[in-house]
């Protein structure tokens, strides 16, 4: 009895002298973390500093210098072309920093990233008719809230680019589709995109040409009232302008 009692003594004591003992785990202060993952990137070795600044948001989340690590992975995706990954990132520090200076250099990368992810349409021009325009209506909503915000930012002109070629993008793309039902005699649904067209973009260079399609989709869906009607409108039109 006596041995057992003295062997679980020691044992105990053996145990506490273990956990004694024990290597502690060190917590890194997240300026230390950032000051590393900034060297990594500035290096050149993105993936190590990936790696470090998603450590610093996990380890530290909602400090100054998590958020600033949420930007910095934002720019690493975006030179990566990963625009939905730096998209989330970019929107990450958005919400943990809603008063930043650095706000509008944000949101001009997140207008940016759209404008590039949108691309992919361009290269597949037989399949452009299913091509995703989320983008670009992405691209018209931040830049309303930019240009609202930010009047004055040296960022402005870009954005206002960028908003015109989405324009322009979307515009095309309702042609298009629209020419798409109007071959598949599908004549209402023509009928609405070419309407969605004239009210919704106004400085469309080709307006004539959508009103004309308009008037043949009008007179083969038996409309022939709304297609005499935009016909005599045309023709003021087209009076006025002459004069």
């Amino acid at each position: 009895m006596r041995f057992s009692l003295w062997m679980i003594i020691g044992l105990g004591m053996f145990g506490v002298t273990a956990c004694t003992e024990a290597p502690k785990q060190i917590r890194v202060p997240a300026r230390e973390l950032y000051q590393q993952a900034f060297v990594s990137y500035e290096d050149g070795f993105a993936t190590e500093a990936e790696r470090q600044f998603r450590e610093l948001t996990q380890e530290h989340p909602g400090t100054r210098m998590a958020n600033l690590a949420f930007l910095k992975l934002g720019d690493i995706n975006f030179d990566r072309a990963k625009w939905a990954e730096a998209e989330a990132d970019y929107r990450a520090f958005l919400l943990n920093s809603p008063q930043s200076h650095l706000t509008p250099y944000v949101l001009h990368r997140i207008i940016a990233l759209n404008y590039e992810r949108n691309k992919y349409g361009l290269f597949f021009r037989a399949r452009e008719v299913d091509r995703n325009m989320e983008p670009n209506r992405r691209i018209l909503q931040e830049y309303q809230r930019f240009a609202l915000l930010y009047p004055q930012s040296p960022y402005l002109q870009d954005v206002e680019e960028f908003q015109t070629k989405a324009r322009a993008d979307l515009a095309e793309y309702e042609l298009l589709v629209g020419n798409w039902y109007f071959e598949q005699q599908a004549f209402s649904s023509a009928i609405s995109r070419y309407r969605h067209l004239l009210l919704n973009y106004p400085e469309f260079p080709r307006t004539q040409q959508v009103v004309e399609r308009l008037v043949q989709a009008y007179e083969r869906n038996r409309q022939p009232e709304l297609a005499r009607e935009l016909q005599a409108s045309l023709k003021s039109v087209r009076a006025s302008l002459q004069k």
